[in-house]
């Protein structure tokens, strides 16, 4: 072993000794040439048209004669030939897509460069940002003439907003620029859109704040453009409720945030004034939240936390005299989490005094008092809940633009209520490709499988006997995933072979029992439809089958059939699991990011490539559920991590306050946020948060 050390270490000294060692520049200057190698692999994710064919016929003659030169002198520079060598096949392959791959369509004048594709993105939100962020400026200047188009000139994290209503965080520290985004890809109005005409392609938009010495038709223009994106997100939604709009207060934008805090802070003061009667007292210091859901419970979880930490400790004379109040339409709050999740959360409020109005639907809103109607009860006979201060949290509508937009669609390619209904792709339906949807503002229209129910059955049915066996069940399954992502889970669950039994659908069960009902504990015991999930779990432990009870399996494997209305009645439970996905800012996002990646990839928008410039072979987007999170209060947060055991003590807790805190920092859309956020919530831990007015 030490005669092994020994010549390793003395073959290792003479080569940091030798001609081409680490002490000389023939080891160095092959390092440095990598450089060539690494530009060149970064320059293979960019569009083929930006290649300068000349360069790069340049950078393959000089690869091939120092490859050449490395092993023509003496001693031979191996690490040159291999820097060279590997550079001539990244050049070699540049000037292949150069001259093989499509390149943008160009309408060429004299001296002009090739025609863009003018993209006219709405919104400055959780869908446009991320897209405009995501997007290759280098794209942008050879392919996309980009322009944005926002009343609102800044980013807005918006799951802060509680926080910055209640001083936690400040507005400033949640808000980014626009212009810092844009500035290097296209260009940017501070403007509301007002009209989009789909036929024409045109968007008429007009700056809509205050300004001193113009009149507003002067400040109306239009923005012609090849593909819209529409990322405009949602407004409040009222329900029809009378005196909402009046009385309440929102929570979707900075200038509402600080509405709010500043009402929560004349309630103490004027609570506080001499004059001021129990009564009265007693009202202004109750705050109602409508809404049970994740952002009506973080409202009420930070405006108590505000009042318990900081504001008891300003006003010792009201000390214990304010409520907090959740006013709900179900039976629990955060029904989109876990039940066990939700049962905690409540706990949580009970013992911090939150009250819980379950199971009660608001009728109006008046001034001083919310009027409920409890379920089951006379809908006439109302009850006022006294509030000081009400906060509106719950239910989201389309923004006029959308409303307006749907409108000048095709007749029947939009008949959803909420939002644009687009394709797998983001395109909306009826648009012929030309705009795109994100967001709050868009619903993916997911396609039954049980409408081609017939369709597939043939195509399984690969022995055209009528019937589909196991085998061919599970083989269409897989084939038809791809059409239908609902069948993508049943299919992962779906095996045929001899051993151990496979895992299906509980469904499955029913139509072997309904078939083979006197034998049905014998057929499942050896059945490849077996699922573990059945109810039944007094099934014996599998054990490795005998050859002779394999081949009784297969046999029994050849009578288990499935008929056309079987396979109806599975497609039609498989469909009752589609879902919309949530109008959150995770899904607006990952939306924003997939279709900048489409756009960097390929020629959206070129009218000389089919379908709107996305091959056929393209995959569609694909939310990928990272986990929902809740602040409760008192440092303490829920996180609904989706499919898993949610049953854990780590989902809930102080840990999770502690992870919730490093999520929404991280999250943030730039490191000078991340500092800011970081920075508030250490100062309003350690200090206090801030309850002036200023």
């Amino acid at each position: 072993m030490a005669a092994k050390a020994g010549s390793l270490t003395g073959r290792l000294s003479a080569w940091v000794q030798s001609p081409t060692g680490p002490k000389t520049t023939h080891f160095w200057g092959p390092v440095a040439n990598w450089g060539f190698v690494g530009a060149g692999l970064i320059d293979a994710q960019k569009p083929p048209e930006m290649i300068s064919p000349n360069m790069t016929g340049v950078l393959c003659v000089y690869s091939a004669l120092f490859m050449r030169f490395s092993l023509a002198i003496q001693p031979r520079n191996l690490l040159l030939f291999a820097c060279h060598a590997t550079n001539e096949v990244v050049q070699l392959n540049q000037l292949r897509r150069y001259y093989y791959e499509d390149r943008v369509p160009s309408e060429q004048g004299e001296g002009s460069m090739a025609k863009k594709v003018k993209v006219l993105v709405l919104g400055s939100g959780w869908g446009g940002i991320p897209f405009v962020k995501a997007l290759d400026p280098a794209r942008c200047q050879s392919h996309y003439d980009l322009t944005m188009v926002s009343p609102r000139n800044y980013f807005l994290y918006s799951p802060l907003l509680p926080g910055a209503a209640t001083g936690t965080v400040e507005g400033r520290s949640i808000v980014d620029s626009v212009r810092r985004y844009i500035c290097d890809r296209g260009t940017y109005y501070e403007a509301e859109c007002i009209d989009v005409d789909p036929v024409d392609r045109v968007a008429t938009c007009r700056y809509v704040k205050p300004f001193r010495g113009g009149e507003i038709d002067k400040r109306t223009f239009k923005v012609p453009y090849d593909v819209l994106i529409v990322a405009v997100g949602s407004v409040n939604n009222t329900f029809g409720v009378p005196g909402v709009e009046d009385n309440a207060f929102f929570l979707k934008d900075l200038a509402q945030a600080k509405a709010l805090r500043k009402r929560i802070n004349d309630s103490f003061e004027v609570a506080s004034l001499p004059n001021t009667s129990e009564e009265e007292r007693k009202r202004l210091l109750t705050f109602v939240v409508v809404g049970g859901g994740p952002t009506g419970v973080e409202v009420a979880a930070e405006i108590h936390d505000l009042i318990k930490e900081d504001i008891y400790g300003f006003f010792p004379t009201l000390k214990g005299q304010a409520t907090v109040k959740i006013i709900h339409t179900q039976d629990h709050i955060l029904s989109a989490f876990d039940r066990s999740i939700a049962a905690y959360a409540t706990q949580q409020f009970q013992r911090s005094g939150i009250e819980l109005v379950l199971g009660c639907r608001v009728k109006e809103v008046v001034p001083g008092g919310v009027m409920i109607a409890e379920k089951g009860k006379d809908p006439k006979d109302l009850k006022k809940v006294d509030f000081g201060t009400c906060v509106w949290t719950t239910g989201i509508k389309m923004a006029p633009i959308t409303t307006s937009l749907i409108e000048k669609l095709p007749a029947g390619a939009q008949e959803h209520w909420r939002s644009l209904v687009t394709d797998p792709y983001l395109c909306v339906k009826g648009s012929h490709g030309s705009i795109f949807a994100l967001g709050d503002a868009s619903t993916i229209e997911q396609d039954q499988a049980l409408t081609h129910a017939e369709e597939l059955f043939l195509e399984g049915d690969d022995n055209n006997d009528g019937f589909l066996s196991c085998e061919e069940m599970v083989k269409l399954m897989k084939k038809a995933k791809k059409r239908f992502p609902q069948l993508a889970e049943h299919a992962s669950r779906m095996k045929c072979g001899n051993l151990p039994p496979s895992v299906m659908s509980e469904f499955m069960h029913s139509i072997l029992k309904r078939n083979t009902a006197a034998n049905y504990d014998n057929v499942i015991a050896t059945s490849s439809f077996y699922t573990d999930d059945d109810d039944d779990k007094t099934q014996p432990e599998e054990v490795e089958p005998s050859p002779q009870e394999q081949h009784r399996q297969k046999k029994q494997l050849q009578k288990e059939k499935i008929t056309l209305e079987d396979f109806k009645e599975q497609l039609t439970q498989i469909d009752k699991s589609l879902r919309a996905l949530p109008a959150t800012a995770q899904v607006a996002g990952q939306q924003g990011e997939w279709l900048a990646q489409l756009f960097n990839t390929h020629h959206i928008g070129s009218s000389a490539v089919l379908n709107n410039g996305i091959p056929d072979a393209t995959p569609p987007f694909h939310y990928a559920h990272l986990g929902s999170l809740a602040y409760i209060g008192r440092d303490k947060a829920v996180i609904d991590p989706g499919g898993k055991d949610n049953r854990l003590g780590l989902v809930r807790g102080w840990a999770m306050g502690f992870a919730w805190k490093g999520a929404e920092t991280f999250m943030q859309i730039s490191k000078k946020n991340m500092y800011l956020v970081s920075r508030d919530l250490v100062k309003s831990k350690v200090f206090g948060r801030d309850i002036s007015d200023a």
